[in-house]
């Protein structure tokens, strides 16, 4: 009589990973894929990949990643030594941002410390004698550790803020342990996120004091930065950040009690690691400035625009070979017209690889102390796809808008947001004149040059629900047909939906 152990290993497959879909899809309590990792030894050969192929560490507990958590993996992957190489993706974080344990004094805790990290580091395993002690360590000990125990990684995701508000999240063990032994997933991971919730009091951003550290890995590609609701609070300029991390430095973990002990206790070679460690950059910028010419980043996104202390410019700039770029400023980021022209200048030196550009920008609108602007992307000669505001496409005073020649020779599809409230100042201005006016421009451009031109898309922002079939908008229709280009023009209305215009 044949039973279900008996069936090939394929089809186990197949069971195992329809019940982890399963487990994901569902609401309730418990992973059903566990229950069946434990009915018998084959099962649990079997289910064991899809258990811990994609880990989520970033369980938070009074917005942390418990530490509970992070030992229970550290010590899972101790008593199974294979489970590393089935880890492809992973997202860690929060932790707490104390850099030494509160249980010794500052050497010895740098000293036991440095020594977990050091031996898991070579060994890229956790030893038995590391065991027991694990809870002791910093979470930046662990999460170091940790990133040396998976190494056939692919795409890494850090949910980062800092514990104390007035405390940047520092990386040093992480910069510690890449000074010992490269990241073993350099080679394999192809994509990071970057995430954080709000910003610290000081201006730092968590995610950017592990840019420098993580941005270089010579496999990278992918990298998106990610910001749920701190875009508001952050700081204006460079110099004003550069201050508040130098006055937030002085109270930081290390400098707090237990007093130091006497320097002579740690030998030279740890005098030296601890000097390191004590003098690593909080924010590794030399190493993202020195990444240049090994970088294989293609692809940046930027959410909310969470990246103001290392400008979006510089991170730019760390791609030699840059092919997407999809970036979120504008009001609620109190990015200034220098700003969006900044990073339009940085892109201009990818100007050669650049292929899929999107860039939304609000602010300008209703703002006279800072007028409005196009920029020109004329010279992006492999650019295919475009997404733009208007205001980044041309110069408004409504209702008179001005459109240069800005748009690349090999542009295949153009996307347009327009921020209708902005141009209806005393019944001067509408929507559908704002269209028109761009779809004859771009019909204008279609003639001279835009050959590969065959898409249009034109999304109005808040533009109040209102009857449709403008004489305006058959004109734009008729300009788009007679050039064989598929036009599209439409709003959003929440409590509809996207509405064609």
């Amino acid at each position: 009589m044949a039973i279900i152990t008996d069936l090939p290993n394929e089809l186990l497959e197949d069971i195992a990973l329809k019940l982890r879909t399963q487990y994901y899809n569902s609401d309730r309590f418990g992973n059903v894929l566990a229950d069946f990792s434990l009915t018998c030894r084959a099962f649990y050969q079997v289910a064991f990949r899809y258990m811990h192929e994609d880990p989520d560490l970033s369980i938070t507990e009074k917005n942390l990643c418990t530490k509970e958590r992070i030992c229970e993996f550290l010590r899972l992957a101790q008593r199974n030594p294979g489970l590393g190489y089935v880890v492809r993706t992973i997202a860690v974080g929060p932790w707490d941002s104390t850099e030494l344990s509160n249980k010794w004094g500052k050497a010895e805790s740098f000293v036991r410390s440095y020594g977990f990290l050091k031996r898991t580091v070579e060994n890229q395993a956790i030893q038995e004698q590391d065991v027991e002690g694990l809870a002791d360590h910093p979470m930046g000990v662990l999460v170091a550790a940790l990133f040396y125990l998976i190494p056939r990684l692919g795409s890494l995701h850090l949910v980062l803020r800092s514990a104390k508000r007035e405390d940047p999240l520092m990386t040093r063990w992480l910069l510690l342990a890449i000074d010992i032994a490269p990241l073993p997933f350099g080679d394999t991971v192809r994509r990071m996120e970057l995430e954080y919730i709000e910003v610290d009091s000081c201006g730092a951003s968590p995610c950017r004091t592990t840019l420098g550290a993580l941005i270089g890995l010579p496999g990278l590609e992918h990298v998106r930065f990610t910001s749920e609701d701190g875009a508001d609070t952050l700081p204006f300029g460079e110099d004003n950040l550069r201050l508040s991390i130098s006055q937030k430095m002085k109270g930081l973990a290390l400098n707090t009690e237990p007093e130091p002990e006497p320097a002579a206790v740690l030998s030279p070679a740890l005098l030296d690691a601890y000097d390191r460690f004590l003098s690593y950059n909080p924010l590794c910028k030399n190493r993202l400035l020195a990444i240049r010419n090994t970088s294989s980043i293609t692809d940046l996104s930027f959410y909310n625009n969470p990246s103001r202390t290392f400008l979006i410019p510089d991170i730019i700039r760390a791609s030699k070979n840059l092919r997407e770029f999809d970036c979120f400023i504008g009001s609620r980021t109190r990015d200034s017209r220098e700003d969006v022209q900044a990073v339009h200048q940085a892109l201009l030196e990818n100007k050669d690889t650049l292929e899929y550009l999107c860039m939304s920008y609000y602010k300008g609108f209703d703002n006279r102390h800072n007028p409005n602007f196009q920029l020109d992307f004329s010279a992006f000669a492999k650019l295919e796809t475009l997404q733009v505001s208007m205001l980044l496409l041309a110069d408004i005073e409504a209702p008179v808008i001005r459109m240069g020649n800005v748009l690349p020779a090999n542009l295949e599809n153009l996307a347009v947001k327009i921020r209708y409230p902005s141009f209806a100042h005393g019944g001067r201005g509408d929507w559908d004149e704002v269209v028109l006016c761009l779809i004859t421009r771009v019909a204008t451009m279609k003639d001279e040059k835009l050959e590969k031109l065959n898409e249009v898309d034109v999304r109005v922002i808040n533009h109040p629900p209102k009857a449709s079939g403008s004489l305006k908008l058959k004109e734009a229709r008729r300009l788009m047909g007679e050039r064989g280009i598929q036009f599209t023009a439409t709003t959003y209305d929440p409590t509809i939906g996207t509405i064609d215009l």
